[in-house]
């Protein structure tokens, strides 16, 4: 039987935090008077995610705290405008690090405003941090560790220790996840600390509005859907020296939803080829089955098919090795970390069982030191609108030579080759909050997407005619040759015969002596391209973060100097502005 909560009266000398204290407090009082429910700060999560997975993990961590009867508020760093810190009494942060150390795009505003000297402080915040990161790069989990160490220079408290996670984040990310909640648990709140905290939280969900939870599909990245793959065609045309796919695949009975902007996870498999060639490299019995990171028991060729990355050669992985083996030049190098990161450059697991033998003494041993296989993110190019119980990719097939063997992608090489049509791989679907349409459908899109980065904007476009959105769209696309390597040609022409697609742009890179990018077709188009930007337009970029996207950048001041009128400071506030509006996002990898 539902207990009712005596109403507040209006006239009650009270402020809106302290009625939601109060409601909160009477709920628990006629629940049966369980006051350690209620008299409890919420812990607030903030995340930076580049790829989701930090995202992903903070809702996940909300929702396991929610269901041990805590209040929390899950909030993006691109928003912490919303949060004050200097009320917060319990905090999370789940962050990972962008190139060499840099924030994830999300959380870079917020960085800079951390950093400054005056930024509130924090006394009486007590936090923990979860740091994701790749062992390879040598700033790993540099946010992490920044956000650490600035939180406790403005005077909060750590009260759980901070990880570091490689690649491999799930299990040292639910281990950490155990030790906060321990703590957690352990911790005595007085009611003043309760009531900021929940005037806190009022102010936060106020500005998000959020919605009520529900709950989630069946199939998770812990339970991957087996999607049946429905077509696989080439977009290369004859005689190109890129292999480019256009995949689909069948949602049906998933119970999986995606938004235009989402990505969707994939799980690869080895290469058996791979592996067959690897096993006679072995010193032990092959035969033999193991122990798996899945808690499966299985044979080792079929463990490390699906199981473990026998591609990637992390620098941890350099030092466990060389316990195993002789070498006296691996030995020597294990202190020289230049050393070792030009050794590990484009290897792999084979070519050190070629060229440093190890004394592995069984199979589980040598499992013991391979990463596991992780999923591979793929923009999604599809509208669940126009294609329903479908997702489509655009995936471009990774071949190379390098250290005298030939070298195929696993995920690549996996979904192009290795899953007929009618077979399936396992694939989750990953929201991305950063890349988003405008939800005003009169607003005009600019969309830069060369190469494969042209995937969300198939989506983006049948998004918009889907729902007859009124704004213009204009596509800047880009490829080595418009014979071979023009992806979509033949949808985008009907797009715009249907006046769909108001305006595309083509930069074939090597159809001429000198090199034409996108970044140069949006000089060219400066001035109508600022008529756009200046009435409004939301632009988004996609592809390359190397050097696409900087370059791509720099095109969007440089136009705001010209034709807006600005100095370069003014140009920079006024892309930074249009971030906060979320008029300018990127999806860059």
């Amino acid at each position: 039987m539902a207990i009712a909560i005596p109403e507040i009266p209006n006239d009650a000398p009270l402020d809106e935090s302290q009625r939601a204290w109060l409601k909160n407090w009477l709920a628990g009082a006629l629940a049966g008077g369980d006051s350690d429910k209620f008299g409890k700060p919420r812990v607030l999560i903030l995340f930076g995610s580049e790829s989701g997975n930090a995202q992903a993990l903070s809702e996940g961590f909300s929702e396991q705290l929610k269901t041990n009867g805590w209040s929390t508020d899950v909030v993006d760093m691109e928003e912490f405008a919303k949060v004050d810190l200097s009320r917060e009494h319990l905090l999370l942060v789940v962050t990972s690090t962008w190139g060499e150390g840099d924030p994830p795009e999300n959380a870079v505003a917020f960085w800079e405003a951390f950093q400054k000297d005056d930024f509130p402080r924090v006394e009486g915040l007590k936090f923990s941090v979860l740091a994701l990161g790749d062992t390879n790069y040598a700033d790993f989990c540099a946010m992490g560790k920044n956000f650490d160490a600035r939180l406790e220079e403005l005077g909060g408290e750590r009260f759980a220790p901070r990880v570091d996670c490689d690649v491999d984040y799930e299990d040292p990310a639910e281990e950490w996840f155990r030790v906060v909640c321990s703590k957690l648990d352990e911790m005595e709140f007085d009611d003043v600390a309760v009531a900021q905290a929940q005037s806190a939280a009022v102010a936060t969900t106020d500005e998000t509005s959020a919605e009520p939870a529900q709950a989630g599909p069946p199939y998770t990245r812990k339970n991957p859907f087996p999607a049946p793959l429905l077509k696989n065609v080439r977009l290369n045309k004859e005689g190109a020296f890129k292999d480019t796919r256009h995949l689909e695949l069948s949602l049906a009975n998933s119970e999986l939803e995606y938004e235009v902007g989402d990505v969707l996870g994939v799980f690869p498999h080895n290469d058996p080829d791979l592996i067959d060639e690897m096993l006679p490299l072995l010193p032990f019995n092959t035969t033999v089955s193991v122990d798996g990171h899945d808690g499966r028991h299985l044979p080792l060729r079929d463990a490390l098919i699906e199981l473990y990355d026998v591609r990637t050669i992390a620098k941890s992985t350099i030092k466990k090795w060389a316990a195993l083996c002789s070498h006296p030049w691996l030995q020597a190098i294990l202190d020289d970390s230049d050393a070792v990161a030009q050794l590990i450059d484009g290897r792999e697991i084979i070519d050190l069982l070629i060229d440093f033998p190890a004394d592995f003494k069984s199979a589980q041993d040598f499992v013991g030191i391979l990463r596991k296989l992780n999923p591979r993110l793929y923009s999604i190019a599809s509208s669940l609108k126009a294609h329903p119980e479908e997702v489509h990719l655009t995936v471009a097939k990774v071949e190379y030579d390098r250290h005298g063997r030939h070298r195929k992608g696993v995920a690549s090489c996996f979904i192009c080759d290795r899953v007929p049509e009618g077979g399936t791989m396992g694939v989750f679907l990953q929201h991305a909050k950063h890349f988003k349409l405008p939800e005003d459908l009169d607003r005009d899109i600019i969309m830069v997407g060369p190469g494969t980065g042209i995937a969300p904007f198939r989506a983006f476009l049948e998004e918009r005619n889907a729902t007859g959105a009124s704004g213009r769209n204009w596509l800047f696309f880009g490829n080595p040759y418009e014979a071979t390597d023009y992806f979509y040609q033949e949808e985008f022409e009907q797009m715009q015969a249907d006046g769909v697609l108001n305006r595309i742009d083509l930069a074939w890179s090597r159809d001429q002596e000198h090199k034409i990018y996108v970044q140069h077709k949006m000089n060219d188009a400066a001035a109508e391209l600022w008529e756009w930007v200046d009435g409004g337009a939301h632009l988004y970029v996609c592809g390359d973060a190397q050097y696409m996207a900087g370059d791509v950048d720099k095109a969007l001041h440089d136009l705001i100097e010209k034709h807006g009128g600005r100095s370069e400071t003014e140009a920079a506030e006024y892309v930074d502005q249009m971030k906060k509006d979320k008029r300018y996002q990127r999806d860059v990898y």
